[in-house]
């Protein structure tokens, strides 16, 4: 990276998401964002946000099954440069009842894009999908695995829904060869 003496920072944007295991079964993802000033930024209409200080402070609340569906929401907007922001923070309600899976991203952007929506907390939404994804993995493979130790013969085709949609997990890869060995197609 730069090697410029002169560098300054100007901007932190901080997302953190945690994964909690509810009593009921469900899994709670807890994610927020704060974009933290580095120099101050003037407003026309409202005063300035000085360095230190934060531009936005979003939270975002999933409770999810284990069946990738999204069974309570709430979102909040504590800091944010106008009083309207947290306007929208009702209608991410709308997720109540998504299933994580494909086609998510797209229902996600026709129920909460544009104006519907806030671009920060929305963008919360896809990282706590991936935490959500992140933290369940353990349990839904001690399931896959207690039905069958062949991944061939696991009732739910989806948990292994990362084969070919990542590098390390490409179908040809050594990482399938050594994890899943029975999901390497035969060499012509």
């Amino acid at each position: 990276m730069s090697t410029d003496e002169s560098r300054q920072l100007v901007h932190t944007r901080q997302i953190t998401c945690r994964a909690y295991r509810l009593g009921n079964g469900l899994l709670e993802i807890e994610a927020t964002l704060g974009d933290e000033k580095g120099q101050q930024v003037d407003f026309r209409s409202r005063p300035s946000v000085p360095p230190g200080e934060f531009m936005h402070r979003m939270a975002l609340t999933l409770a999810i099954d284990d069946d990738y569906t999204i069974r309570d929401v709430r979102a909040s907007t504590l800091v944010a440069p106008w009083p309207m922001c947290g306007g929208t923070d009702d209608g991410y309600r709308k997720l109540i009842g998504l299933r994580i899976g494909p086609g998510f991203s797209r229902q996600v952007k026709q129920l909460l894009g544009g104006v519907q929506g806030c671009t920060h907390v929305t963008e919360l939404v896809a990282q706590a999908a991936n935490t959500y994804m992140q933290a369940s993995w353990p349990d839904r493979i001690a399931r896959q695995i207690a039905v069958s130790a062949d991944p061939r013969g696991w009732p739910d085709k989806s948990t292994l829904g990362f084969v070919n949609h990542c590098h390390a997990w490409r179908q040809d890869g050594t990482t399938l060869a050594q994890e899943y060995p029975e999901l390497v197609p035969p060499k012509p």
